[in-house]
């Protein structure tokens, strides 16, 4: 039974810890000088209601301990890259080197959550609790259509809290002047 509490304790410790904004923008991620320049500059980082949306809100599965814990594994592998892409490499090193990576990142990153029908996004982000009456007509239109599918908000809102990118691959742009990034 202790060991049992002891495996608890230290596995909530340790996803507790890797959960906050301080580890995953300055610890061993090359996030510092790069996406964290882009979020520190967005909605989710600073705005009217003093909400700070942290990047495992946006990156880790909330409420499933084993979604988490998959999560933390294939992060993990991160590591690699750390120890032998960025390693030795000074800030614009780094930059350019993350640079070169930053499409291939992304697409891993949509491709998760499209998986999901960004999961993570609807966590905070309910169609059910959107005011339509107090959107713009047009985006009002757009919400009233998507909800009716389910639709993945990363469909019109790539680009929201780091820079936009566009995938060549892609039928259609982000959406313009997204409400996010500045």
């Amino acid at each position: 039974m202790l060991i049992g509490i002891g495996l608890a304790t230290g596995y909530a410790t340790l996803v507790d810890y890797t959960n906050t904004l301080g580890f995953c923008a300055h610890t061993c991620h090359e996030m510092e000088s790069t996406v964290y320049q882009e979020y520190s500059h967005s909605k989710h980082f600073k705005n009217e209601q003093g909400v700070v949306v942290g990047c495992p809100q946006c990156h880790v599965p909330h409420d499933a301990w084993a979604l988490t814990m998959g999560r933390k594994v294939v992060a993990s592998f991160e590591l690699w890259a750390h120890f032998t892409v960025f390693a030795g490499a000074g800030q614009d090193e780094i930059k350019e080197r993350f640079e070169a990576r930053r499409m291939a990142l992304a697409k891993r990153v949509w491709a998760g959550f499209k998986e999901t029908n960004a999961r993570e996004c609807k966590a905070c982000h309910k169609y059910s609790n959107m005011v339509l009456a107090d959107q713009r007509p047009s985006v009002r239109a757009q919400h009233t259509d998507a909800m009716k599918t389910d639709e993945n908000c990363l469909d019109c809102h790539k680009g929201l809290t780091h820079k936009t990118m566009t995938d060549p691959a892609e039928q259609h742009a982000p959406a313009a002047n997204s409400f996010d990034i500045q």
